[in-house]
């Protein structure tokens, strides 16, 4: 009997990636700590997709027109510190455990810290 390795995308699905940005973004437009960097973003609906696009490409996933993002780039001149990527994990870990079945939840949660220590390093380094 052979084993079918079932990428993370299909097991969560779409619909869930994107309740889970939805519920996310809803989460650090209202924390007082992280809602600063997001006020000059006019277009949440627009960035939401992209961010979500994003996760489902990193899980496996297929988009039709993928929106080229330079994540390292985009996040360097932010003025990140190693106090909010830690809140942004917190935050986005809490949505993941209200969401999602918990092995589900720390599959992403892994993809979340490995995907913020890169950044982390990139926006403070």
């Amino acid at each position: 009997m052979s084993r079918v390795l079932r990428p993370l995308c299909d097991r969560i699905g779409r619909e869930r990636v994107d309740r889970v940005i939805a519920l996310f973004y809803e989460r650090l437009r209202a924390d007082a700590q992280l809602a600063p960097f997001f006020v000059h973003i006019r277009d949440f609906p627009t960035h939401e997709r992209q961010i979500a696009d994003f996760w489902w490409i990193a899980m496996g996933g297929k988009v039709a027109e993928p929106a080229p993002v330079d994540m390292l780039g985009i996040h360097r001149p932010m003025g990140l510190r190693q106090e909010d990527m830690e809140r942004w994990l917190v935050l986005f870990g809490e949505v993941l455990d209200a969401e999602l079945e918990p092995e589900l939840a720390q599959q992403w949660m892994i993809m979340a810290r490995g995907i913020g220590e890169r950044l982390g390093r990139a926006a403070m380094g």
